[in-house]
This record gives C-alpha cells, structure tokens and sequence, in this order.
C-alpha cells in the first residue's frame, strides 16, 4: 500500500505492460540448466581483476546515510578509499548508497544533486586509480500490479541515467520475489509476460546511454540457471547479461541452496556473464558451507569470462562477526576474503595439465615417482590434453579416469609414494570436478 501512494499520476499512466498467458513447467522448479554445454576452449591463464562492492558494507554505510544504529558508520567515499588501500582494483558502488536512492519511491533529491555525487564517486575512482566495476538498483518485476512494475520502470530509468554519470559500465537488475498469484498462473507465465518485457524496454533505454544491464540470479523467480538464462532469452538485447551471483542458486522456491549443485548453474550462465557477484557461502549468508574458491576460478578460466570479479562479503544476522556486533567496519573480515580470492586465482592460474605435469617432473626428480611410472603418466596426462585440445573434453575425462586407474596400479607396484599419489590423485579429481561442472562429463565417481 505504502508504494501505491506514492505513485506519480505520469507513472500510473504508463502503468500498462503485456502480459502472457502460460502454465508452469517442471522444468523451472529445481533442476540444473539443461542449456547445451559449452565447447572447450583455451583456459585462461591471465589476471581478473579484482573488485568490492560496496554491499559489504551496506550497514556501515546505511548508518551514515541514513542514521541507522547499530553499526559504526562509514560513508560511501571512504569505504571506496579503504577498497584503493585494501588492494582492490575497482568498486562497485551500489545505488542505495548514493544520497537520494529509495527502493520504492523516485529519488528523494533533486536530480542535479544525485548526479552530482555521481561525478564525485567517479571523479574520487579516476583520483585513486580504481576502476568502477558496476552498480545496481532493486526492482520487482513479478509484481502483480502494473502501476508499481511501471514506476520501476521510470526508477530504474533514473539510475540507468545515474550509472551513465558515474561512470559504470553495468547496471544490476532483478527479476522479481516469487508472487502470490504464482500457483495460479505459473512461472512461465509471469517470467514471460511480466518479467521479460519491461527489462527489454529498459535495455533499450541503458544501450543509448552506453550501459548494459546484468540480470542477477538471486533465488527468487531467477533461482536456477535455467530460469535466469530463459528470461535472457526473452529479453533478447544484445547489451543484456547474467550477473553471476556465486550465493544464490538454489531450487525454485526454496530457502537455501543446501543440497544443490551450484557449481553447475554457476558454470551454465559464465558464457552469458557479464559480471560477478563472487560470495563466501555458495548456500546462501544463513548457512555454514564455503565455496571452494580453487574450484570456482577454475571453471571461471576454462569459459569465456573475462571482466571483474567483484567480491561481496555478507552475514547472517545472527553471526557474531557480523557488521552490528563490531565497534569498527568489517575491513578485516573483507581484507581476508580478497585474500583468499587472490590466493586461489594464484594457484589457478597454471594451465592444468601443464601443473599435473610439473608436478610428475617433482616428484620424479625426488624420487617419490619411478622412472617408468613418470613416463607412462607423463603419457596419459599428455593424452588427456590433446583430447582436450582437440575440443573433446569428454574423451580428455576418460583419460585423466585412466590416469587415477595407473597411479593406483602404480602404486600397488611400489613405483610411487603416497604422498605422490595422494597428491596427483587430488589434482586430477579436482580438474574432473570443473570439467562435469563446465563441460557435464561425468564426475570422477
């Protein structure tokens, strides 16, 4: 009702957005993306750079700007000061944090003073040499009503404008929270005919102005790969992408994303990605399972994902590290996670056959890997990345099955260590886990 109040009359009338009938479909309620796999290419073994969004501090940050208690303030131009000193390479500085941003309303300043801050963001990242990685705004495109969808629409247009001012190349939008009409009609239904259509209108709007928009997974009526790649492909515009938010796939309408395969769903959108949203906790903020960062990098380098890895750094509201039960901001907490992130894209970095490679070279040179042993791994590691090579990932699979199948034999034999078989044994499963989660080979049993 609050939001109903406060709609324009100019809005209200151009409140009217299609909609389309349709039926649900299983295929949208819990399953990973049945999108054909992507071919192998040359893995990436350059640099990504790093960036913060400035979500990480969203209680800080609203306790400056709008006087919130319960956490210490810091202000949107110095958290960006302490992301330059922390080691980041850009920010993403949402819109909720610029002065004048509300969820339900247009903006509450005047234009010219929101714009202004813009320039200021933008002018205190050219100071410091960071780049502006993205930014973002909340809609709700399942809503019902057509009037609130229609004054998304006109507030989304204001912060597309703004992201033009600032400077950020990418814009995050939503699709909407699950509606109370979805066992009526559908997900179809609503994906298609109220989703869709306004996110069109709105690429329009962004691709005059030089901004792309990034549709962002986020649990709701984009809660699976699938989901969120198939209201891609109603969009249809060529400046629209996926955000690929690392925390928030999960079976359609569920809590979390316990029990899911997430690596999938986030290897199934990376040809489609025009941005991240790299998290610690792959479930969601309210449970206790880590991503495992080597294994995500590693998916990242074999896909065509080439653009900023922003780092957001979240908390239940229960932790005892989070932001309201600390008497500073939480840059410890951000500086360990960027550490860890420029840790595993370090040991990521290797072409992986290469590194099970060097690695047979150690331990033949240390003698933990007989001479004959070395030359028949040797061998079948060379194997699995011509397979490789050749675009033939699922034969490149069956030859690292068979090179776990020799350093078993190997070893019966006395031709190699524990420590080197339990090693290389590692390194091969690890690589088969990012090759059933990019190219869907079957998973090292």
């Amino acid at each position: 009702m609050r939001r109903r109040q406060l709609l324009l009359s100019a809005i209200a009338a151009t409140a009217s957005l299609p909609a389309t009938a349709g039926h649900a479909s299983a295929a949208w309620a819990g399953s990973n993306s049945t999108t054909p796999l992507p071919k192998a290419r040359p893995y990436y073994t350059g640099d990504f750079p790093v960036s913060l969004n400035l979500y990480s501090f969203n209680v800080n940050i609203n306790a400056w700007l709008k006087g919130r208690k319960g956490a210490p303030p810091i202000t949107t131009l110095d958290a960006i000061r302490f992301a330059k000193d922390a080691g980041f390479e850009a920010v993403d500085v949402t819109s909720y944090f610029i002065p004048g941003y509300d969820n339900n309303t247009m903006p509450t300043l005047p234009r010219e003073e929101v714009m202004q801050y813009a320039r200021q963001i933008r002018s205190l990242c050219q100071e410091l040499g960071l780049a502006i990685s993205g930014t973002g705004a909340q809609n709700d495109f399942a809503e019902p009503d057509d009037a609130l969808r229609a004054l998304d629409v006109e507030r989304l247009k204001f912060w597309i404008d703004v992201a033009a001012e600032m400077g950020a190349p990418v814009m995050r939008v939503f699709s909407g929270v699950v509606p109370a009409d979805i066992d009526q009609l559908g997900w179809e239904a609503i994906a298609r005919g109220r989703v869709a259509p306004p996110l069109r209108l709105l690429a329009d709007y962004a691709a005059a102005r030089g901004v792309q928009l990034g549709l962002q997974n986020h649990g709701d009526m984009t809660a699976t790969a699938e989901q969120t790649i198939q209201i891609l492909r109603w969009i249809d515009r060529p400046n629209v992408g996926i955000i690929d938010d690392t925390g928030y796939f999960r079976p359609f309408r569920s809590a979390t994303g316990l029990g899911y395969d997430w690596y999938a769903d986030i290897a199934a959108v990376l040809p489609h990605t025009n941005n991240f949203q790299v998290k610690k906790k792959p479930a969601g903020a309210e449970t206790d399972l880590l991503m495992d960062l080597d294994r995500l990098f590693t998916d990242v380098r074999f896909s065509s994902y080439r653009g900023y890895l922003p780092l957001e750094v979240l908390w239940h509201k229960d932790e005892p590290t989070n932001p309201k039960q600390l008497s500073a901001p939480p840059y410890d907490q951000i500086t360990d996670f960027l550490t860890k992130v420029q840790g595993a894209l370090a040991r990521t970095k290797a072409q992986p056959f290469d590194a099970i490679d060097q690695a047979l070279g150690r331990f033949q040179a240390t003698g933990d890997l007989g001479q004959p042993a070395y030359v028949h791994l040797r061998n079948a590691v060379r194997q699995a990345e011509h397979k490789f090579t050749i675009g033939k990932p699922d034969q490149s699979a069956d030859e690292m099955r068979g090179f776990l199948s020799t350093i078993s034999l190997e070893s019966a034999a006395g031709r190699i260590s524990g420590p080197a078989q339990d090693a290389l044994s590692q390194q091969v499963n690890a690589l088969l886990l990012s090759f059933t989660d990019v190219f869907g080979t079957a998973s090292p049993g």
